[in-house]
């Protein structure tokens, strides 16, 4: 870069990932504004980071967007990075007005839409010969009746977020059926919240693996694998550690196959689950910065500096082996240790001695301290705490 620092806004500035976001950007010259809802938010607090006011995107939506849009016409002309989906959702209602004065940095809307709804993400990946779960949509309960999938099965919401009747952002996670009945529950529950239909999916053993990729033009510019070694909810979440490993043709083939049938231009996070040496099945795909970006950035792969800077390619090299961990992840998978098994989940469930040892005994690096930087660690404990 040369002359003064361009802006970029980093629209959420709550989230592990909008922390990886700011460090990387700071770091490499930009000048970086974070939205701030609260004490806990983490990017605003970091070294270099200039906050800016606007509330949370998944509770005041509009407001959220309005604020965003503000500050992007207060200043030259900003890169936009939402950080989270529920900022995907909030800036995509005004996402005309966003671009006529800022680059906003995600994908086209029909080709973000293949992401958003994950009915959509596992027709194009079925097409692309990606192994995906067997799936059965369910509007409601009644519809729920006629599903001729063996239990135990994971019911999901068919998007993470979504856009309710009153502009506001609403989601849910997956919840577990042993039998009808929780299944009919499952599907109500999800059409009750907004949600327009839920994924009924056969139950998917194994490790969870990320393949992050910054696609140009059909192409990977930077490529990084990272295997989850826990998650914040031990029935399935974010990771609260884990560990960068080499490229694998198994995985990275059918994650790339699938990101070019989308059409996919810029960041993304492809999710799949591999049960011992089977076929690696897909979850799901992240269109905006994932949990563990602050790994591929300490592994090599400067994933943030990268986007808003346009590179494409060659791919880095990066260090596998390296891991992180995330304290306050671990504390609320210990949290969820102590609540017990979610009925009808029929994995495996760690104890409360298991998670207390995991934070105990873990020797890697969390995503949040820094001892240069440590504003956004104590900004989540006062988070945790308030």
């Amino acid at each position: 870069m040369t002359g003064a620092p361009r802006r970029v806004l980093l629209a959420d500035g709550g989230p592990p990932a909008a922390l990886a976001c700011a460090r990387s950007l700071v770091r490499a010259g930009w000048r970086v504004e974070a939205s701030r809802a609260g004490r806990g938010d983490r990017a605003p607090r970091s070294r270099g980071v200039e906050p800016f006011p606007a509330p949370a995107p998944s509770k005041e939506a509009p407001e959220f967007a309005r604020e965003v849009l503000a500050r992007a016409r207060a200043g030259d002309r900003p890169a936009i990075l939402p950080c989270s989906e529920a900022a995907v959702l909030a800036l995509g209602t005004r996402r005309q007005e966003l671009e006529a004065t800022a680059d906003l940095l995600l994908p086209p809307p029909a080709v973000l839409e293949g992401a958003l709804d994950k009915r959509r993400t596992l027709a194009i990946a079925a097409k692309a010969g990606v192994a995906v779960p067997r799936t059965f949509a369910a509007g409601d309960a009644d519809s729920a009746a006629g599903c001729p999938l063996a239990f135990p099965l994971v019911v999901k919401p068919c998007r993470s977020r979504w856009i309710t009747s009153g502009g506001n952002v609403a989601g849910s996670g997956p919840a577990f059926a042993a039998d009808a009945e929780a299944l009919r529950k499952a599907v109500q529950r999800n059409a009750d919240l907004g949600c327009p239909a839920s994924l009924v999916q056969e139950w998917a053993p194994g490790t969870g693996y990320g393949v992050s990729a910054l696609m140009r033009g059909g192409e990977a510019a930077a490529l990084f694998l990272h295997r989850r070694l826990r998650e914040v909810h031990p029935a399935g979440g974010p990771s609260s550690a884990a560990e960068a490993i080499p490229p694998e043709p198994a995985l990275v083939d059918p994650a790339l196959a699938l990101l070019r049938a989308m059409g996919w231009e810029g960041l993304a996070m492809v999710e799949f689950r591999r049960g011992g040496a089977g076929p690696p099945v897909l979850m799901e795909v992240n269109g905006r910065p994932w949990g563990t970006m602050g790994l591929a950035v300490d592994a090599g792969v400067d994933f943030p500096r990268l986007l808003a800077e346009g590179h494409a390619g060659p791919p880095p090299v990066y260090r596998a082996g390296l891991r992180r961990r995330w304290l306050a992840g671990d504390l609320r998978r210990l949290g969820a240790a102590m609540a017990g098994k979610p009925a009808g989940y029929p994995g495996e469930f760690p104890s409360v001695g298991r998670a207390l040892a995991d934070i105990l005994v873990s020797g890697a690096p969390d995503f949040v301290f820094r001892w240069a930087d440590p504003g956004p660690f104590l900004g989540e404990v006062a988070g945790v705490f308030a």
